[in-house]
Parts: structure tokens; sequence; C-alpha cells
């Protein structure tokens, strides 16, 4: 859009899938902030399903407690993994945010609404239904968890957030193709493998959070 003297404004085609995305990512990073806060009061009748889940395979205190004991054993794997579990979610999110608005403001707008509607469907889920992580069910495990709190409420584990917002940051990525978003596109595609071997998260969280992340992105790209 020009203006009167044939100058363009900040409306302009450039400057306006720039301005929505950033719109979107700022919405939808504040609205799963004051949702995370207010959630004791809208998840107090949520349903604690986690003794279901223990019955499925993967979810044993044989196999988590293994599974992070060969993950503590290989030095520079864990210390990748620890790694990239500590970006958080937030860390990716935003990382990503800030490269595509930089490279392609109309990738970001895309990835904005994905973030937005992930948001959306998962706060829904844990008003209704929850499950702890397994570091909360099995308190033996040899590794230092952070406390719950606002930022990780202990019942935010299935669908795994961390693994949802990797999905559609990593999703964004590889669709430009070129060599350095590629590159970038290794440390989302990771983090839900990170998740597992530090028994941040269940195998079910981190494959439900990647087949919801999966299905966001390609309804993200519909509107």
């Amino acid at each position: 859009m020009k203006n009167m003297f044939g100058k363009e404004t900040f409306l302009n085609k450039k400057g306006t899938p720039r301005l929505r995305a950033m719109f979107l990512i700022i919405l939808a990073y504040a609205y799963w902030n004051l949702y995370s806060l207010i959630y004791p009061a809208l998840g107090r009748w949520s349903v604690n399903y986690t003794d279901l889940l223990l019955k499925l395979p993967g979810t044993s205190h044989d196999f988590v407690l293994k599974l992070l004991l060969w993950t503590e054993s290989h030095g520079a794997l864990y210390l990748l993994m620890d790694t990239l579990y500590r970006m958080g979610f937030t860390g990716i999110m935003l990382g990503t945010a800030l490269y595509l608005l930089i490279r392609d403001p109309g990738e970001a707008e895309k990835l904005g609404k994905g973030y937005l509607l992930a948001f959306l469907i998962m706060s829904v889920i844990f008003v209704i239904a929850h499950v702890y992580p397994p570091h909360l069910v099995y308190t033996d495990l040899p590794r230092e968890y952070p406390p719950p709190g606002w930022q990780a409420r202990p019942e935010f584990v299935l669908p795994s957030p961390h693994c949802t917002i990797d999905t559609l940051s990593f999703l964004a990525l590889v669709r430009r193709k070129d060599k350095l978003s590629m590159l970038l596109a290794l440390i989302p595609v990771l983090t839900p493998v990170s998740t597992v071997l530090l028994a941040e998260h269940w195998v079910w969280d981190a494959l439900t959070g990647i087949i919801l992340g999966y299905i966001v992105h390609r309804l993200a790209e519909r509107f």
C-alpha cells in the first residue's frame, strides 16, 4: 500500500505478514502463560489418568530408569540432551519465530497461527484430563529435576507441549529447504528425543506431541 506521495507504508505487502506474524506469536505466548497462571482454578476438575497410562508399554519403572542410566553413561550424549532440554520450548519457539520473522515473514505468520492453535487445543485437553511425568511418578530417578511451577505445570504432559511446539518449529524450518534452516531444524527435531531420554516425558507424551504438531501444522496451512 502506498500513501498519497507514492511511498510505501508499514502496511505494504512485505510489512503486513511480518506484523501479523509478530502479533500472532506474541498472542500465542501470552495466552499460554496466562493459561498456565490460572490453570489451578481451571483444572481443578481435570481427571488424572496416569494409572491408565502406566498400563502401556514403555512406562515401567525399569524401562524409564534403564533409559536414563544409559543416557547418563554416555557423557557427550547426556550433555547434548540436557542442553537441548534446558533450552525449553520457549527458547526454541521464540528462536524459530525470530529467525523466520527476519528471513521469511510469510512462514513466520503460518507458524504463529500454528503456535496459537496448538496452545488452544492443549489448553482444552489439560482442563479435561492429565497425566503426571515420569520423574513425579518414579521419584527415585537419579537426576535433579526442577520443582513444578506455573511455567512448567506437572499436568502439562500428554500431549507434550515441548514436543508439539518443537514439531511445529521443525516443520516450519524444513519447508524453507536452505542449508541454514535445515541445520537449525536439527535442534527442534532432537529435543523430543531428549525429553524421553531424560525421563522428563513418557514416550507416549512425545509421540502424541509430534502427531498433534503435525496435525496443527497442516491445519494452519488452510487458514
